[in-house]
């Protein structure tokens, strides 16, 4: 069985992925409204590329639901 590797996501990549700042980001993760990051070191974290994808994903799908 293969493993599947997944990437991951700095802050930067994140926010450049997004759109949204740093305080946007780490609010949203407070009030649940975006993936939280994994910690990859001591003092280091990074979210998966498919979360951020999942995220986006839902996004686009809710914000579609509402412009009917």
């Amino acid at each position: 069985m293969a493993v599947q590797l997944q990437s991951f996501l700095r802050l930067k990549q994140v926010k450049l992925q997004t759109g949204f700042s740093r305080s946007w980001i780490y609010e949203a993760i407070r009030r649940g409204d975006f993936p939280a990051p994994i910690s990859i070191g001591a003092r280091a974290v990074a979210w998966t590329e498919q979360s951020i994808a999942d995220w986006q994903a839902l996004r686009i799908e809710q914000s579609r639901k509402t412009d009917v």
